[in-house]
């Protein structure tokens, strides 16, 4: 049995880092390319023997120029990351990171971050180097934008941004969300939620529950868009970040809408039916007697699990509790629910249930909402899955393709491509061929979009 592999220390300098982000690009590669990029692959591509590029890895020697920096970033498909992270990496790359921490808070009433490798110190230490402008986070933090936060900071306005502030940003996100490619979305997200950082280190303790809440806001709305664009490994993290802004802001509703989204959005992150039913449940255990449309969210993710099952009766059962909150919560549009989705949620339960009238009911009403384009979407691929459910097995691979074919590639995320993978999920094997099906597979089977 091989040894185990060593993990990297990436938190004891910027050049250890920057070593440990080549080897995560390089163990990502075959997730986010579709195909595996081996040791000696990537060493053929950058000039570099097998072992100098360990020996950059560990952190342990840093590549000679920034020309070999960008045969990296090309190499391993970042999107400028590692380009990002050069100018910072060279000049500070073997200071120890909680020196330079340390001396970035001189003078601060604040404690010095404790040297930690769990999830929470993880994502703690990179928003601090991130909103002290030590690092950046990646293309959606730019060199640009940690300059303006240390120019904000220099002028003594930083702090200045209130919780009004923050959620017009989180509503102005949603909005983003629900128009906007997810990969554009990210940039000025990620950028945002390093500002907020800083926010909520400078606050006032009155005000800290807020931007608590904001967090937890502005981080479901990441882990969904890691979510589209199927980086499911950074959005669990980001899941976990969320649950723990929302329990720390005491705000019920943002608890339950926290995990009830995240109940939704685990049919795309590779989590079973019966995961998404356990994380729904949990939510509506939470949230007692509350009526919201974060409750919906959970009634919501059940009654889909349980139709993606094949429980078609306990779907149905679940279906009516969901109408029946609905009329009492209102056609409401906040936090990332809107009043299309609530036929969505119908479209989906009565399209695996073969209830064919039903579902197109609710397409109808699901569509004259004017429905984001996720939903408008999702609902017109639910009519595919409901052909496929009635025996229609060519009609259904046609619209499908057709569907996807329409959608420019920025748009078919992993949600998108999920749903439309279904078709085929349903089709008998022995009926998967011709050119329909042919037709299916080239356009809805090719990899999901890059995250740019």
């Amino acid at each position: 049995m091989p040894a185990r592999r060593k993990q990297p220390e990436r938190y004891r300098s910027l050049a250890h880092f920057f070593g440990a982000r080549v080897r995560d690009l390089r163990d990502s590669y075959d997730e986010r390319v579709g195909s595996p990029l081996r040791l000696a692959a990537l060493a053929e591509r950058t000039g570099y023997s097998p072992s100098m590029i360990s020996a950059i890895e560990r952190g342990e020697h840093l590549p000679d120029g920034g020309d070999r920096v960008r045969a990296l970033d090309e190499a391993l498909a970042a999107d400028g990351e590692l380009i990002c992270l050069w100018p910072l990496v060279q000049r500070l790359g073997r200071h120890p990171i909680d020196e330079l921490v340390a001396a970035a808070d001189s003078g601060n009433n604040r404690n010095g971050i404790p040297q930690c490798q769990d999830d929470d110190m993880e994502r703690r230490l990179l928003f601090r180097l991130t909103g002290l402008g030590l690092i950046t986070a990646g293309p959606g933090l730019t060199s640009a934008e940690s300059v303006r936060q240390q120019l904000e900071r220099a002028i003594g306005t930083a702090e200045s941004s209130t919780v009004e502030d923050w959620e017009a940003a989180c509503v102005a996100h949603r909005q983003a969300v629900n128009t906007r490619p997810p990969a554009q979305v990210r940039d000025q997200l990620v950028a945002d939620l390093a500002a907020l950082q800083w926010s909520l280190t400078q606050a006032r303790p009155e005000h800290k529950t807020d931007l608590q809440r904001c967090v937890a806001w502005m981080s479901t709305l990441h882990a969904g868009i890691l979510t589209c664009l199927g980086e499911v490994g950074q959005a669990r993290r980001w899941w976990a970040t969320a649950r723990h802004a929302a329990d720390a802001s005491g705000d019920l509703d943002m608890r339950v809408r926290v995990r009830g989204k995240e109940a939704v959005m685990g049919f795309f992150s590779f989590r079973g039916p019966e995961s998404v039913i356990t994380l729904s449940r949990e939510a509506r255990e939470m949230a007692g007697g509350l009526a919201s449309t974060s409750v919906l969210q959970a009634l919501g993710g059940e009654a889909e699990a349980l139709a993606l099952m094949g429980r078609d009766a306990e779907a149905r059962e679940v279906l009516g509790r969901f109408f029946a909150l609905a009329d009492k919560v209102g056609e409401r549009s906040e936090l990332g629910w809107t009043p299309d989705t609530t036929w969505c949620v119908a479209s989906w339960v009565h399209s695996y249930g073969g209830s064919a009238k039903a579902a197109d009911k609710a397409r109808e009403e699901a569509l004259r909402r004017l429905p984001n384009y996720h939903n408008d979407t999702g609902v017109r691929l639910h009519q595919g899955i409901a052909l496929a459910r009635g025996g229609g097995y060519a009609e259904a691979l046609r619209l499908t393709a057709e569907i996807i074919s329409g959608l420019a590639p920025a748009y078919r995320s992993q949600i998108i491509l999920h749903v439309a993978r279904q078709v085929q999920e349903i089709i008998p094997p022995a009926q998967r061929k011709g050119s329909a099906f042919d037709d299916y597979r080239s356009v809805v089977m090719s990899p999901p979009l890059q995250s740019a």
